[in-house]
């Protein structure tokens, strides 16, 4: 349906979206920083940065995930394989699945990164 001016109507966007900007900003400013200085092998900071980055992304994935299975699809059009007959989008048990397993990869990275080292 066209709205009034003639123009499609825009998605709405993710509540998730916000947060998976500042985690990219986050992640991307630690390395311009690291670039541009060069810490020494001791420096703590490039791992706090990605690491809170990580965890930014893991509450943007989780927020996404409680979107989803709220309103029972994905919004990340998730599909099995590529081509011309491509396959249908995934149901939402391996959307699930797929979801948890970042969210483990994710949860796993912030946790290496943030514990203290001795």
């Amino acid at each position: 349906m066209i709205a009034a001016t003639g123009a499609p109507p825009v998605a709405a966007a993710s509540p998730a979206t916000p947060l998976m900007w500042i985690a990219a900003t986050l992640a991307a400013a630690t390395a311009l920083a690291w670039l541009l200085r060069r810490p020494n092998a001791q420096a703590a900071w490039p791992r706090i940065g990605f690491g809170i980055a990580l965890l930014v992304f893991c509450a943007a994935l989780a927020l996404q995930l409680a979107v989803d299975l709220g309103s029972g699809h994905s919004s990340l059009q998730l599909r099995l394989h590529r081509g011309i007959n491509a396959g249908s989008p995934i149901g939402l048990r391996m959307m699930v699945a797929c979801y948890l397993a970042a969210l483990a990869a994710s949860g796993w990275g912030a946790w290496t990164l943030l514990r203290q080292r001795r």
